[in-house]
């Protein structure tokens, strides 16, 4: 009663999804994406208020006064301003600093995208390879079946023993559990890939087909110059290094002095008193302030060195994690290429070791072995067909290409 009832959700499905669609809709409701892409925009946002300082201020004033040299009569006044700060240290470093930083931002949404889309692409394969794996062991039941009532035939014209109808029925039933365990496994995929689409985990699609022998990745040496170029975690530290030279040029700023301008305008309307203009140009320096900007400057040039460090052991890490990609690559394309040689072997000695069966040149055991043969070799082919393929996803991933 349990297989028709686990396969009862996959039967009822509808809804097929290709992997672009399945990407298209983890992608459009993810809160990680949705919250880094706020932050951008935050950034944006502090990008163009970092022009603020080199706009002008204006201002203006009106008041009602008197005083005692004019018989405490009443007066009007009014009075204008504008300000403009010409030069200050840190200034332009500041706006070049928050460009970069946007910059960053802007990137971490396409990192926060290329993770999705990768555990997308893995749940899509598991889902294929697990569904592909259900169809096998569903295959081998109904061929345990049909051996199974060929070993009862033969028990009962006395060719084969009671042990042998009994190995029959086992091995039937483990690769009934077998199927059960494919089955539940590709339930908790699609629910894992439903969590994805932030929707009812018990929702029902089934995913299409794809062609696991068709692979489109650069040679390594085009990938690594590639990924040192597109990797988002590795160009956010290269702009972090920007932004460390930036902020170390800023402290050594310091120690100019700062220069502004400023006009006011102002009428009293008493005919006694002209109205005042008047334009200044200020100059104002910093002598000494402790050991502050000294220090400053220290820690910007420690912090500089520490981003430089990071950038070597960051281009250290993802070389080793690419290498050990195409590393894994290879030996799945070498566990293909045995396994479907080894899938066309088994298959035919099981042909034959069962016609040796059937007129008892054989024993029980020898068959079982045969077509356990045919399901390691199927098995592990699928496995490396679809792992193949996630690893495909992880280099294109990690070169920003997926």
């Amino acid at each position: 009663m349990c297989i028709p009832l686990l396969m009862t959700g996959m039967l009822m499905s509808e809804e097929v999804l290709t992997l672009e669609e399945c990407i298209d809709l983890a992608c459009s409701g993810n809160t990680s994406i949705r919250s880094k892409q706020l932050s951008a925009d935050i950034a944006a946002s502090r990008s163009r208020e970092s022009f603020s300082p080199l706009m002008p201020h204006i201002s203006v004033s009106s008041g009602l006064g008197s005083g005692d040299a004019g018989g405490w009569e009443p007066h009007a006044n009014v009075g204008l301003s504008a300000g403009l700060t010409l030069y200050t240290p840190g200034l332009y470093s500041g706006i070049r600093s928050s460009k970069i930083n946007r910059d960053i931002q802007e990137i971490s949404v396409i990192g926060a995208e290329n993770d999705v889309i990768s555990q997308v692409c893995q749940i899509y394969y598991k889902l294929l390879g697990t569904r592909k794996m259900i169809k096998v062991y569903e295959a081998n039941i109904e061929l345990a079946e049909e051996n199974l009532r060929k070993t009862r035939s033969m028990y009962q014209q006395r060719v084969v023993t009671e042990s042998d109808v009994l190995k029959s029925e086992a091995q039937k039933g483990d690769f009934e559990s077998q199927l059960l365990l494919q089955k539940q496994l590709y339930l908790n995929y699609q629910r894992t890939m439903n969590v994805l689409f932030n929707r009812d985990v018990n929702t029902v699609f089934q995913v299409a087909d794809v062609d696991v022998d068709t692979i489109d990745i650069p040679a390594f040496d085009v990938a690594l110059d590639l990924m040192l170029k597109q990797n988002p975690d590795y160009e956010a530290l290269r702009l972090q290094e920007e932004i460390s030279k930036i902020l170390l040029q800023s402290s050594k700023e310091a120690y100019l002095p700062s220069l502004t301008g400023s006009y006011s305008y102002t009428n009293q309307f008493d005919p006694l008193i002209d109205p005042a203009n008047s334009v200044h140009l200020t100059a104002s320096w910093t002598l000494f302030n402790g050991l502050s900007r000294r220090e400053q400057v220290q820690q910007r040039k420690l912090q500089l060195e520490q981003t430089r460090i990071d950038i070597a052991g960051t281009t250290r890490v993802l070389e080793q994690q690419l290498r050990d990609l195409y590393t894994q690559f290879d030996t799945y394309t070498s566990m293909i290429d045995i396994n479907k040689r080894r899938l066309q072997s088994a298959r035919r000695d099981f042909e034959i070791v069962n016609q040796q069966y059937q007129i008892g040149r054989v024993t029980i055991l020898d068959r079982m072995q045969a077509q356990i043969s045919v399901l390691s070799a199927e098995s592990t082919l699928l496995e490396a067909q679809y792992s193949r393929k996630i690893v495909e996803s992880e280099i294109l991933k990690l070169i920003n290409n997926i």
